[in-house]
């Protein structure tokens, strides 16, 4: 029954880390999409494409800052996983989020000073700073289980999971379908807003991605938010990497 208890609380933290950042997420393409040259700083699937396009037109422009997406995210994935190693569950997310909302903060007021009219070094920075962000947001999608930067997964197991239920008559699945649902719900949600601020020309879109990373930091950090209880490290934690698994399953 314990174990069931914090695994419920651990779930619950857990949902509210992939829906805030996936709204991020989906606030970052849209912004790299309409603001910086036609990239995706989350979606490297869809950068990988645009690339090829890029390339293919002889927009030279575009596909450096579908490059420099695609660098900056390998990067932001190098620096999630070298933190995370000697680290527990919960201090590496910890971590990651707040570098993550440090970087987004960097961002956001980059664009609020005047970023949003800079040169062509200035854009190149600010996908940087973008893909960077969204690199460490990799690494805590791979550590909650969902990832909120790839759907293309998520949708399929939306799918498997809902044609399961059907056929098995097994209802009790349907949570973790509800969460995939709500987690591209987030998404879509975040690149509307960002979509419609970003046709009003509204600097106010560069704040969105920082919203939901910064949410996301505080629901896990301190619990703040309902349903997010954030265990103590005897309950909630898995051990460093390397170290010797606990009895009990912590997962």
């Amino acid at each position: 029954m314990l174990q069931q208890t914090h695994k419920s609380s651990r779930l619950a933290r857990v949902e509210w880390i992939l829906f805030c950042t996936a709204f991020a997420a989906g606030a970052v393409d849209i912004i790299g999409f309409t603001n910086l040259g036609g990239v995706f700083a989350s979606a490297m699937t869809g950068n990988f494409a645009l690339l090829a396009y890029h390339v293919a037109q002889g927009n030279t422009l575009s596909a450096i800052g579908s490059v420099i997406a695609l660098a900056g995210f390998v990067m932001g994935c190098v620096i999630g996983f070298s933190l995370r190693r000697g680290r527990s569950e919960r201090t590496t997310i910890n971590l990651l989020l707040g570098t993550e909302t440090g970087l987004l903060l960097l961002f956001a007021l980059y664009v609020l000073w005047g970023g949003h009219t800079a040169a062509v070094p200035g854009m190149r920075l600010q996908i940087v700073v973008l893909a960077v962000a969204m690199g460490l947001q990799a690494v805590v999608g791979q550590m909650t289980s969902l990832s909120t930067i790839v759907f293309t997964t998520t949708l399929t197991r939306l799918v498997g999971g809902i044609t399961e239920a059907i056929a098995t008559a097994d209802w009790t699945a349907l949570h973790e379908v509800r969460v995939q649902i709500a987690l591209v719900a987030s998404y879509l949600l975040g690149a509307l807003l960002a979509g419609v601020l970003a046709v009003h020309k509204m600097n106010a879109v560069a704040f969105l991605p920082l919203i939901g990373v910064a949410m996301a930091f505080t629901a896990h950090y301190s619990g703040g938010f309902p349903g997010a209880a954030n265990p103590t490290a005897a309950e909630g934690d898995l051990p460093p990497q390397g170290a010797a698994p606990r009895s009990r399953d912590t997962r």
